[in-house]
């Protein structure tokens, strides 16, 4: 493939990667929100944190596992059914909720210092705004770790061992 076609095929793999993630990304707040804010709601602030990071995370992980073949072109059915290759994908995504479980846990100091109501909604600005960031430095990783590590193509280790 000329280079032009493979920025163009890159670029898309990109896009899709990030629709493929906004939908997970969408599914994964609002359990957060639901459980940070009706069902963990009169337990410890620290385990209802841990709760609803983790509940929103897994509910946006499994919604991202059935839709990653729309995102990498290698990934195929069988893949999907690989045991391995499930692990992988597992693996990169536990070090996905570790960093965002260690980046929320960090930012707790500054929760409480900043509130927005709008419409009567109070919105804990600072907690959205780790949640955000934490999920942009997420979405980085499990990019780069998805393509190199769990969905590498066949052809891509080829051309790397010839190289060397």
């Amino acid at each position: 493939m000329e280079e032009k076609g493979k920025k163009k095929e890159l670029l898309l793999e990109i896009f899709r990667f990030l629709i493929v993630g906004g939908i997970s990304t969408l599914v994964d707040y609002v359990v957060f929100y639901l459980c940070n804010k009706l069902i963990f709601k009169n337990i410890d602030s620290n385990l209802n944190l841990f709760f609803s990071t983790a509940l929103g995370f897994l509910s946006g992980f499994f919604v991202n596992w059935f839709l990653q073949r729309f995102v990498f072109k290698s990934v195929t059915k069988e893949d999907q059914k690989n045991k391995i290759v499930f692990l992988k994908f597992t693996i990169v995504s536990l070090i996905g909720l570790g960093l965002t479980e260690l980046g929320m846990f960090l930012a707790k100091p500054t929760f409480d210092t900043f509130n927005l109501t709008i419409f009567n909604v109070t919105f804990d600005f600072w907690k959205l705004f780790f949640k955000v960031l934490m999920t942009i430095i997420t979405l980085i990783w499990n990019y780069l770790a998805r393509k190199f590590f769990v969905f590498r193509k066949k052809e891509d280790v080829e051309v790397v061992e010839n190289n060397d």
